[in-house]
């Protein structure tokens, strides 16, 4: 994972407006912003965890020991994570447009994207200031994690972007234009945003108070001229700036959108489709799964990468439907009130996102939300199969796992789901690995141990088709293991 994202471009895609009307869409206004309130809880968290390591101090001598080292690494990676996906969200909302899902609803979708966005300021800000007087903790947090795909610099990244004139300024004018839209009261009346409205309003006001409390800071602590601070601050330049935009764009909701098309014009980087899948295939892809089938995912951003990383990102199981009487296997499971209720009739697959443990449709996948797919089935008996679905809905509703932290089952990530559903039944034996300190597993390891299986059947892999961009190609058996032989992670015999 990257630590060096673009905070500079936070702004331009960041106040962003509006969810696009595009099929890759898999979340609600609703979904989203649970996702912030989540990487809030998760990033005070790890901030305040990352903050309060403290060097080890012996013979005249400071320096972390190996586990200390480990610990950091895995912060500081939960915190690149999180912010990355916080970005991915703001992403989501990037384009005032007509094709708008909720173009009657343009403020509100404003709101949500701000929120967003001020949630990254928020611990980038705390991330900096926090460490500001532990120089070899700001040493660490400026090397490069291989591990973890955090490049070296990162510290001195956010601090030189959360510096920047364009970018503080652009956050002012946002600021700005919240502020205004607060006093319409249509904010309110909205039915897509009604189960939200309030909550989110305050959050963002709360958010917003924190922004300017800290850019004080900041801008006095890391610019090096006082008089570039002080005019970076100029309220009154900013409100006389906002102004002439609506005047010149003839109201405020077109000022905004003026505002945005103009800044992102050049830098504007888009939700990254992936590729779709035709009816045919669609067709071809249920009619090819059964109950029981491990999908091995990847897609370029938003939240299903939440793990570590690799060529496979994320993983599920395909259950086909929760009718008990058209499906054997989830027949007899008894499950929670509150449990329940995390299931629809028109759902088949169960994962692990930062929701937590829920069931899905495959369908949200297919239309542009992955880069490529592999699906694997272990050889299980029907008795073996039902016990496997009996033990994934056992874990419905449980919370995320964002310390990949296998040793603990109270909370779940994806591939963590999988270990504990699968491993054991029949010949199914997965080992863990120790990855910055922890016990745990990616979807890389369940690549490879499904690819060596003897027993396991790859049914198919889903690869952008090289002479149909953005379109799917299905490649099955040997083409496949070439394929991935040529391409993925691992090197392996082609003779499976």
């Amino acid at each position: 994972m990257n630590s060096n994202f673009s905070i500079r471009t936070i702004i331009f895609i960041s106040i962003v407006i509006i969810i696009e009307s595009i099929s890759a869409q898999r979340w609600t206004p609703e979904d989203d912003f649970k996702h912030i309130k989540t990487f809030d809880a998760v990033l005070n968290k790890a901030v305040t965890k990352l903050s309060n390591i403290s060097p080890i101090k012996k013979d005249n001598n400071e320096y972390f020991t190996n586990k200390q080292y480990d610990e950091i690494e895995r912060l500081y990676f939960r915190y690149t994570l999180c912010t990355r996906s916080l970005l991915d969200i703001v992403n989501a909302y990037k384009d005032f447009s007509n094709q708008s899902k909720y173009k009657k609803h343009n403020v509100q979708a404003f709101v949500l994207g701000y929120c967003a966005t001020l949630t990254i300021y928020k611990y980038s800000a705390e991330l900096i200031l926090n460490t500001a007087n532990d120089q070899l903790l700001i040493d660490k947090l400026n090397e490069e994690y291989p591990r973890t795909e955090i490049k070296g610099g990162g510290l001195d990244f956010i601090i030189s972007n959360l510096t920047n004139p364009d970018y503080v300024n652009n956050l002012d004018i946002a600021h700005e234009f919240y502020q205004r839209q607060l006093k319409d009261r249509a904010l309110y009346d909205t039915p897509e945003f009604s189960s939200i409205i309030n909550e989110l309003i305050n959050k963002t006001t709360e958010l917003s108070s924190v922004y300017i409390n800290y850019k004080k800071t900041i801008l006095d602590n890391y610019t090096i001229l006082p008089l570039e601070a002080a005019d970076i601050m100029q309220v009154t330049t900013i409100e006389e700036t906002v102004n002439d935009m609506i005047d010149a764009a003839g109201g405020q909701l077109k000022a905004i959108q003026e505002f945005l098309f103009t800044l992102t014009a050049d830098v504007r980087m888009p939700l990254v489709d992936g590729i779709k899948f035709s009816r045919r295939q669609k067709k071809t892809l249920r009619n090819s799964l059964k109950p029981g089938d491990i999908i091995l995912t990847f897609s370029s951003g938003y939240l299903s990468n939440i793990v570590l990383p690799g060529y496979f990102k994320h993983v599920l199981t395909y259950t086909g439907s929760q009718n008990q009487r058209k499906n054997k296997h989830v027949r007899g499971i008894q499950l929670k009130p509150n449990q329940q209720n995390l299931i629809d009739p028109s759902h088949d697959i169960i994962e692990s996102n930062s929701d937590g443990v829920r069931t899905m449709k495959l369908e949200s996948y297919l239309n542009g939300y992955i880069d490529r797919m592999i699906v694997f089935r272990p050889k299980l008996s029907d008795d073996e199969l039902s016990t496997v679905i009996k033990n994934l809905y056992s874990f419905l509703g449980l919370a995320y796992d964002f310390d990949f932290d296998l040793e603990n089952g109270e909370k779940q990530a994806c591939t963590e789901l999988i270990y504990r559903s699968y491993n054991g039944i029949g010949n199914i034996n997965i080992d863990l690995e120790e990855i910055i300190g922890t016990t745990t597993l990616t979807g890389d390891n369940l690549l490879e141990y499904f690819i060596n299986d003897n027993e396991t059947k790859l049914i198919l892999l889903a690869v952008e088709n090289d002479s149909k961009p953005s379109k799917a190609k299905f490649l099955t058996e040997g083409d496949a293991l070439l394929y991935l032989n040529q391409n993925g992670p691992i090197q392996f015999s082609i003779d499976k």
